[in-house]
């Protein structure tokens, strides 16, 4: 696996762009007005520098175990949408995870923040290339699991990428951190693309989806619905049938923010997800849960109202999902 785009940099700076810049969570929950999400998305936008992203998103990649497995990640829109590409990696490799790590770049050369969030037809090629990187894998290492972390915009990328894989190429579990998607995106066509499942981690505190998303729209241009799935998690599509709602329940668990996550450095602020201790505790135990594309059908529903998918723990797996995940 390699990169296709790359931005030269001095070695000094490719150092230094090494250190993750995070929210402010160490320092306790923030709140930022709409104003000044919109500042902040249009300084980052006047800032530039799209195509050096790439730079950015070497810093994570570790090629070492391909041949047991692999895990992509995405970051999410413009220059510093790289958040996370070297927590992740450290974070994942503390946890255990022993497959390759493959930071996917998809950022745009030009127009940054803005455009990333806002231009699907672009996304859309991204997504393109990001499948076509999955299969390349799936070719090269038949039989070998294939995982997806994205954060942010970056979750429509992967979405559409799952979207777009041949029928004999498969995905084992997908994570979403702050995902810019909205809350009402059918996902039955990329969930049924899984043999594991999707953990949407979302918080009600998130002020970039909160304050920004309203502004900017969601990253696949739901004009009826700007509430970003990680807010709320994701809810049943409005004209969702019965097979939508079995593959929903089965495959699709919305991971609420809960206090005990503060002490990994997740505190609901948008990128605290990617920090490597919520990595290591959190996020790479699910990297190694069992498949089953043929799990029995829970019993319960998922719920309908408020964006929660709350599906419950039918078999051994998620049972050891579940005590990963318990509360305090």
């Amino acid at each position: 696996m390699s990169v296709s785009r790359y931005c030269v940099k001095p070695p000094r700076l490719r150092e230094h762009l090494r250190a993750d810049v995070h929210s402010p969570a160490s320092r306790g929950p923030a709140t930022l007005t709409g104003r000044a999400i919109l500042a902040l998305l249009s300084a980052l936008t006047l800032l530039g520098g799209g195509g050096c992203s790439t730079v950015l998103s070497t810093l994570g990649d570790d090629p070492a175990g391909a041949a047991r497995g692999a895990t992509f990640y995405l970051g999410g829109a413009g220059t510093f949408g790289n958040i996370g590409n070297y927590s992740v990696r450290e974070g994942l490799r503390s946890g255990g995870y022993h497959g390759a790590i493959d930071v996917v770049p998809w950022q745009s050369w030009f127009g940054d923040v803005l455009r990333d969030q806002m231009d699907r037809t672009r996304n859309e090629r991204e997504a393109q290339r990001f499948a076509d990187r999955i299969t390349e894998y799936a070719r090269q290492y038949p039989g070998r699991r294939a995982n997806i972390i994205a954060l942010s915009a970056g979750t429509g990328i992967a979405t559409w990428a799952i979207e777009r894989l041949p029928d004999d190429v498969r995905v084992g579990t997908v994570v979403f951190l702050g995902s810019s998607l909205s809350r009402r995106y059918d996902l039955t066509a990329a969930l049924g693309r899984l043999d594991g499942k999707l953990y949407v981690f979302y918080s009600p505190d998130d002020p970039v989806l909160r304050y920004g998303v309203p502004l900017a729209g969601t990253v696949d241009r739901d004009g009826d619905n700007r509430t970003a799935a990680g807010l709320t998690g994701f809810a049943l599509p409005r004209s969702a049938d019965p097979a939508t709602v079995e593959i929903y329940n089965r495959k699709l668990r919305n991971m609420g923010w809960k206090p005990r996550y503060a002490r990994y450095g997740y505190r609901g602020l948008h990128t605290d997800g990617t920090r490597e201790r919520f990595v290591t505790a959190v996020i790479a135990p699910l990297m190694r849960e069992p498949l089953d594309p043929r799990e029995p059908l829970s019993p319960q529903p998922p719920a309908h109202a408020q964006g929660t998918t709350t599906a419950p723990a039918p078999n051994a797996a998620d049972a050891r999902t579940a005590a990963a995940n318990a509360g305090d």
